[in-house]
This record gives structure tokens, sequence and C-alpha cells, in this order.
């Protein structure tokens, strides 16, 4: 019992000083731009990891989670624009109270798409999640009371960077424990075979919508803090992509991988964000080469192709393993780096340019591309990041097929 109390008490410490060091960071950047970046990836974090309890953990197929994201966001902007004014509470209370508002909201939500979504599975699930988050911001366009296309305003602003923070730890810490306790059983059961699971006593109808409604609650909480946090509310924030982000968050780090999805969400959103303000020394914005970009290409088909090889073919020591891979890389780089050089200065080529800041999407593609050629059960597949982790990838013994079939 002493263990378990020490345990609990330092986990609960650590989780306040990574609020304090987010808040401290945050606050200390000194421009709006990247606080709010700063920000949107903490929510991201909580939006990848709430799906992964549905998706990677239980096993269904969501492709909707912008739509519980709009939910909670849209409650929290519709309350406070209506009972902001008079009421007495603190702004950081009163974004507390939309949270849990925001978060009921969209848990009822989840609650009528899992109830009726409960013969389905796979294509047909997702199928009725992205029509659902479809339908939702389709209504929410054409609702006057709310703005419409416009959107509507709201304040004031509640920027609370710790609470981002919190959030996230909270929605991490509920997924832990569903893993690591007997209450996370069913739905890991019902992941790998339903009809096995009911067999042993499971009610997959309870775990299915308990997963649904736990996801999208935390999702709609998150939507909350972004209401407050942008004052302002627009249907286009919630578009389709915004639900194949975190989806794609949730794949490239892992499906059931906790840490994993955290990483990847954001990983992957800087990787889109990040590049829309890079400049060179004199204030313009970077440009790329036709030239460039077909090396480019060609060399990372060429590495994909490679290290393919080495992973299926080479069977020697971990360390010699990581040699080539590294060696392929690096050779693939020089190589795209001399032949952009020659193109360049030889060809017609070197005169075609591109906006670095256009090509976002492009990378993003090539990267998941790339992840899923090499890796298609994502980063950590269902494992989660930690020191035996790193140490079982390098040891001799190391089955990549066993991994594969975990």
């Amino acid at each position: 019992m002493g263990k378990f109390w020490t345990v609990r008490i330092a986990s609960v410490v650590a989780a306040l000083a990574g609020c304090f060091i987010f808040q401290t960071v945050a606050t200390n950047l000194g421009n709006d731009y990247y606080l709010r970046l700063f920000l949107l990836a903490g929510l991201y974090v909580t939006l990848s990891v709430s799906l992964n309890l549905i998706n990677g953990i239980t096993g269904q197929f969501s492709i909707g989670h912008a739509a519980f994201y709009m939910i909670g966001a849209y409650t929290a902007g519709i309350l406070t624009r209506a009972y902001y004014e008079q009421q007495p509470l603190l702004p950081e209370l009163w974004l507390v109270i939309m949270m849990l508002a925001g978060g009921l909201f969209a848990a009822l939500a989840g609650l009528l798409v899992g109830l009726p979504s409960l013969r389905l599975k796979g294509d047909y699930l997702a199928i009725v999640t992205l029509g659902f988050g479809e339908i939702i911001r389709i209504v929410a366009t054409n609702q006057q009371s709310v703005g419409g296309s416009y959107g509507f305003s709201f304040g004031p602003k509640v920027v609370a960077p710790w609470m981002v923070c919190l959030l996230a730890i909270i929605t991490i810490a509920i997924c832990r424990n569903l893993l690591k306790s007997a209450h996370g059983l069913p739905f890991l059961a019902v992941r790998e075979d339903e009809i096995a699971a009911s067999a042993m006593g499971v009610n997959v109808t309870k775990t299915k919508v308990a997963a649904f409604v736990l996801g999208s609650a935390l999702a709609g909480a998150a939507g909350a803090i972004l209401a407050l946090n942008e004052g302002y509310l627009n249907p286009d924030i919630f578009k389709m992509d915004v639900s194949f982000l975190i989806l794609t968050m949730v794949v490239l780090g892992g499906t059931g991988s906790i840490t994993g999805s955290a990483l990847a969400a954001i990983f992957l959103f800087l990787t889109i964000e990040i590049p829309r303000n890079i400049q060179t020394a004199d204030g313009q914005k970077v440009q790329i080469t036709l030239a460039s970009l077909l090396m480019a290409g060609l060399a990372i088909a060429i590495a994909i192709s490679l290290l393919r090889k080495i992973k299926d073919h080479f069977h020697g020591p971990p360390n010699q393993r990581l040699i080539r891979n590294l060696g392929v890389i690096g050779g693939s780089i020089a190589g795209a780096i001399v032949l952009s050089m020659i193109l360049n200065a030889t060809t017609v080529m070197g005169d075609k340019t591109f906006e670095f800041d256009k090509l976002r999407m492009v990378i993003l593609s090539i990267m998941l591309l790339v992840v899923m050629l090499l890796r298609p059960q994502g980063v950590l597949a269902h494992h989660e990041f930690s020191w035996d982790f790193v140490k079982r990838l390098f040891r001799k013994d190391h089955d990549d097929k066993a991994e594969v079939a975990s």
C-alpha cells in the first residue's frame, strides 16, 4: 500500500510540475502566433489520445472525431455568450465549467452515435461517424443563431495553457489506467475478437458505448478550451480534414499506443504549421526548385526500397542493421543534394520554383507514405515508449515478425 500511494503522489506532483512548465514556456514565447500553436498542439494530444481510446484500444473505426470537438466548442461558445457577463466566477473557473459542459454534450452525442452503430464495424462504422461529423458541421453552417457560415464571436478570451496541459495529462492517465487495470480488459477483448469476448461474458454493447462516450467527452472538453482561447468559432474550423488529421496521428503513432498517439500529435501538427512562417534571412518565403523536388522524391523512393530490403533480408546484429540504415539514409540525402545542385545549375528545372509553405501537405503525405511502407503498424504499434521498449528494439533476439503480429 505504501508503494501504491508513493507512486500516485509522485504522479500527481509530476503532472503539476508539467503543467507549471507548460504554462511558463507558453507565456514566455513572446509571440501570440507561437502561443496559439503551442496550445493547439496540446489540444491535439488530447484529441488523438481520446480517438485512440475508440480506434486503438477498443478496435472501432471512427473518423468523425472533429464532430465531438465541434460540439464541445459550440456548447462553450453559446453558453459563454449568453451567461458569462451575468456570472461572478473567475475566468479560469468558468473555463472548467465550460469544459464539463462541453464534455457532457459531446458525450451525449457520442452516445447517440454509439447506440445505433453497435451492429456496424470497420468501413461501415467509419462512414456513419464521418456522416455524423458532416451533419453537425452543416447544421451549424445553416444556423443563423450561431452566425451561420460566418461564425460568431463571444468574450472575453480565457487563455490558460496549464489547463490544456492538465486535460492532456488527464486523458493520457485515463487511457493508461484502462490498459493497466482490469477495467480495460473488456476494451482490449472487444478489439481482439468481439465474438470471443461476448462468449467470455464481456458486455460488448456496454464496452463499445463506453468507449464512444468517454472518447467523445474528452474531445468535447478540448473543444471548450479551444472556444474560450479563440473567442470566435466558425464551422470551417472543424472541417472533415480535421478528423482525418486526428486519425492520421493515431495511425502514425500506432493504434493502441497512448504515447505513440501523443508524440505523433505534436510532431504532425508542428510539421504542418511551422513551415507557414519559415523565411529567409531577408524576410522572403523559402523557395524550392523543381530539380530539388524531383531529386528528393527519387532519393526517398531509393531509400525506401533499400531500407525494406535490409529489413526483410538482413539478419545480423542490431547495431550493424542500424549502421546500414543510417548509411542508406545519409547516402540518399547526400546524393539528392549533389544531383539537385547539378540540375539546378545545368537545366531549366532550376528556374521553376515553389513556395515551401505551400508544400506542407505534400510533405505530410510523403511522410505518411514512408512510415506506412516501412512500419505499417505505426511507429510504436501497440507498445508504449519506455527505456525497456528501446532496449528491446536492439536485442539480438528481436523478432520483427512477432512485433508485427502484436
